[in-house]
């Protein structure tokens, strides 16, 4: 049940990666961050990393042998990217709806580590 939870974290994060890559203002508007060339292309960017975490943790639960490393930076990634939205909320430069966001990183992240550590050596 862990894996299948894992999994649609991951195909989410993939969706929502690539939706920021294409569309970073929509995403921007949406946690409601300052809209700019500048802050549009950096998001853009921030997508592009989501999508390729995304991919990677779909492509990792399909092996024969799940990666215990991509899960430990993947779990790492997630917790990262809670601390950063938290940071930016604090900072005025979101609305406190991005701590949603912030939130189920942070869930995902420890859910990562429960899976990892649940995996026989």
């Amino acid at each position: 049940m862990l894996r299948l939870i894992i999994l649609g974290i991951s195909v989410l994060t993939f969706i929502s990666g690539l939706v920021q890559m294409i569309q970073p203002g929509f995403v921007l508007d949406f946690v409601g961050g300052e809209s700019t060339p500048v802050t549009r292309h950096f998001f853009g960017t921030i997508g592009m990393f989501m999508l390729i975490l995304g991919g990677l943790m779909v492509q990792v639960l399909y092996e024969a042998q799940v990666s215990r490393a991509a899960l430990f930076w993947g779990g790492l990634q997630k917790f990262g990217a809670a601390i950063a939205v938290g940071i930016g909320i604090m900072h005025g430069l979101m609305s406190p709806i991005a701590g949603l966001v912030a939130s189920f990183d942070f869930v995902s992240g420890i859910l990562f580590f429960v899976y990892l550590r649940s995996l026989k050596e």
